[in-house]
């Protein structure tokens, strides 16, 4: 009753102040449980594009209500997402997006799918700055950082979060032919996002590899020596692993994720099918669809300080010949957030 009736008077402040006609049809379409995420979020990014103009007496009326409608909003339209259903911040407005670094790439498009999913909300950044062909509906939870974001470049990386108010961090950035070589972005710029993380103080997801840990291995070695950008590229991995747990380890308020081989068959029943493991003992492969739920499981779990293998069940396999086929450290569980339940802090 109390949240109708403060609805109802925010409704009657804006219509008073502002007129029926400017702001009726988006009163109209909050009251419609399909559009509510969607309006309020083209509601208050209102502000953040027009931030460089002086606000007019009726936009600072709008804002305002604005305000009040979001801060009431989960009272009012009844229960969050399931996302949030645990009080989890990470992501639950467009004022608290997670920051998705080589958004533009497939794999950051498939984590910015995956926050829409949950309803969540984000911010793609790249090194070109070029939006990113986006779903209808994932384009109404994340938004792309208008200006070229270099994960080189630390005291720059660390301004554009705080820009942004991140909530969270997602680093899918990695060597490319276009890009930075292996060292500058999956070594110095892992770093560099870690320490941003750090200054922030909000989590830290990190798209890592399988077999960081095993040199000896036939696939640390094949990758590690594809040449050009992306030589040694399986050293810089585990070196920017190394300076993640180095530079959070005092908060451990990161998840490193491995997935093995990226498939392109895109996933069918979900979570259901990952099998997350820990020790870089067992792998397989993982569609970027899964691997985008795994990241998002990462982000929201209670779980710190962890890093795990994922891929799907079917494919596991172990990492050398001499391993066991199985390491005694294999998760599976029906949401990607479960999958998390029972991993072990490095």
């Amino acid at each position: 009753m109390i949240a109708h009736m403060l609805y109802n008077a925010v409704l009657v402040l804006m219509l008073l102040l502002v007129g029926t006609e400017s702001f009726a049809p988006t009163s109209i379409s909050l009251r419609s449980p399909e559009n509510q995420s969607r309006n309020l979020h083209q509601l208050s990014m209102t502000s953040i594009q027009d931030s460089s103009k002086i606000p007019s007496r009726r936009d600072f009326i709008i804002n305002s209500g604005n305000a009040l409608l979001l801060s009431s909003m989960s009272v009012i339209i009844g229960s969050p997402p399931a996302a949030f259903a645990e009080g989890v911040s990470v992501g639950s407005s467009p004022e608290k997006p997670v920051a998705i670094l080589g958004g533009g790439g497939k794999t950051g498009k498939e984590v910015a799918a995956a926050l829409a999913k949950e309803g969540m909300y984000g911010i793609a950044m790249s090194r070109t700055g070029k939006p990113p062909v986006l779903p209808g509906y994932t384009k109404d939870f994340v938004q792309l950082y208008p200006e070229p974001v270099d994960v080189c470049d630390g005291d720059t990386l660390v301004k554009a979060m705080q820009t942004i108010h991140a909530s969270a961090i997602v680093y899918c950035a990695s060597a490319s032919s276009k890009g930075g070589n292996a060292f500058q972005v999956d070594d110095v710029g892992v770093a560099n996002a870690a320490a941003a993380a750090k200054a922030l103080g909000v989590r830290f997801v990190l798209v890592s590899a399988l077999g960081v840990d095993r040199p000896e291995s036939k696939g640390f070695q094949m990758t590690n020596s594809l040449g050009g950008n992306y030589d040694k590229i399986m050293d810089a991995k585990r070196q920017g692993e190394e300076k993640t747990r180095s530079i959070l380890a005092k908060s451990k308020n990161y998840m490193i994720v491995r997935p093995g081989p990226l498939l392109g068959v895109k996933s069918k029943v979900g979570a259901a099918a990952i099998e997350l493991n820990q020790g870089d003992i067992i792998g397989g492969g993982i569609s970027r669809d899964e691997l985008a739920g795994v990241v998002v499981g990462a982000l929201l779990c209670e779980k710190k300080g962890a890093t795990v293998e994922v891929y799907r069940a079917k494919t596991r396999q172990k990492i050398q010949p001499e391993f066991d086929n199985a390491s005694g450290n294999e998760f599976a569980a029906d949401t990607y957030v479960g999958l998390f339940g029972n991993v072990k802090s490095d």
